[in-house]
């Protein structure tokens, strides 16, 4: 609720929005199936309380699995040059994975775009060392687009950064870091050679932290629509079902097994269903 109300009162018609997501996991080194409905979820919802132009950053490799996933949602894409003159598309683009390439486009992404706010869902977060890590502590910095400099450089201009996350590893985390580092296992020390344990050390305005990511974007959407009074904001359980499918039918993994099995952080699709129908009854009571 207090994200849903910071972005009423500080996002205008029409704004950009910036929603950032990707999961790449081992052994395949493939996108996981959290992150991208969230990403998608979150970036429709906006569209439609507020007509704001969504420009979602993942991976290159990775672009697949969200375009299949914003098909599944019906929202059009477009190049991000023509989504000013469109109503209801979102972009799509990549972000380097060298540091220093990162630097540079997000000053260039900040300076002409202007973004009201910036969203990282399920992000990878580099921790002390400058390492990414999963869950298990593995080492996974090469395949991740570096891009604390989008949250960093927002975070000075004063716009509103939001971080959503589930395990201590994620872009925001480093709010909560002395709790991450106490209760989740390799938050200290991980399992490649840099020893700096999975917490990430980033921070942004605010952090949501979910027992799924994706479930704390559907909390923001349900909240959304709550205080705009706006029908339609949370996506119903037909899309979810269609988004989910959507993505493993793309080759995406379970976060837990790191396996193509239909299932998000090892919850099988019913759960996910069904927490979208508690949403719109509570909502609606």
């Amino acid at each position: 609720m207090t994200a849903a109300q910071q972005i009423t009162d500080t996002i205008d018609r029409r704004d950009y929005i910036i929603v950032i997501t990707g999961f790449i996991l081992p052994p395949k080194y493939v996108q996981e199936s959290d992150g991208p409905p969230g990403a998608v979820a979150l970036a429709r919802a906006l569209n439609l309380a507020f007509e704001a132009k969504p420009i979602l950053i993942i991976e290159e490799k990775s672009q697949e699995f969200l375009l299949k996933t914003l098909r599944a949602a019906k929202m059009r894409t477009t190049d991000i040059k023509e989504l000013a003159q469109k109503e209801t598309a979102v972009s799509l683009i990549d972000f380097p994975l060298n540091l220093n390439k990162a630097e540079e486009k997000a000053e260039r992404i900040l300076e002409k775009y202007s973004p009201a706010i910036i969203i990282a869902i399920e992000k990878p977060g580099k921790n002390s060392e400058g390492e990414y890590h999963t869950m298990r502590g593995l080492n996974i910095t090469s395949f991740h687009a570096k891009v604390e400099p989008l949250i960093e450089k927002g975070n000075r201009q004063g716009i509103l950064t939001v971080g959503i996350g589930d395990g201590g590893n994620e872009v925001g985390m480093g709010n909560i870091k002395r709790t991450v580092e106490e209760y989740v296992p390799f938050a200290k020390t991980c399992q490649c050679p840099c020893k700096g344990g999975i917490a990430a050390e980033s921070r942004v305005s605010l952090l949501v932290t979910a027992s799924i990511s994706n479930w704390g974007a559907y909390g923001i959407e349900a909240c959304l629509q709550a205080v705009t009074k706006k029908k339609g904001i949370l996506h119903d359980p037909l899309i979810e079902e269609s988004m989910l499918k959507s993505l493993f039918e793309a080759g995406a993994v379970n976060g837990v097994s790191c396996q193509n099995k239909p299932l998000v952080d090892g919850i099988p699709h019913n759960i996910h269903l069904s927490m979208i129908n508690m949403l719109h009854t509570l909502i609606c009571s």
